[in-house]
């Protein structure tokens, strides 16, 4: 008998980076993105991290299995840099950047 094995993989990247500021706020960021096409055949969990003028990375919220996150107390018209990780019990997988302005 022939059997094929499927092995499990690490994601690809987020797909459908969004950042803009909620309705009516000056010192937020929403992100949005969509799941990696690829999951790796796991769950798949974010890291979301931000990045001002500075260019230090900050964490955001820590992890997530969802795909919306608020970046709170920022400067106004400012633009931020935003970078979502996707990852599961594999390793780190595919990462997707963007900018947006508060």
């Amino acid at each position: 008998p022939y059997s094929m094995r499927v092995s499990n993989l690490v994601p690809g990247a987020p797909t459908n980076l969004m950042i803009s500021p909620p309705s009516g706020s000056c010192d937020q960021l929403m992100v949005t993105w969509t799941v990696p096409s690829n999951t790796g055949g796991l769950p798949v969990t974010y890291e979301v991290y931000g990045m001002d003028n500075t260019f230090n990375d900050t964490l955001i919220n820590g992890t997530t299995t969802t795909t919306t996150t608020i970046w709170r107390g920022l400067t106004a018209n400012t633009q931020y840099t935003v970078r979502v990780v996707a990852f599961n019990k594999l390793g780190d997988g595919g990462e997707v950047t963007g900018t947006g302005r508060t």
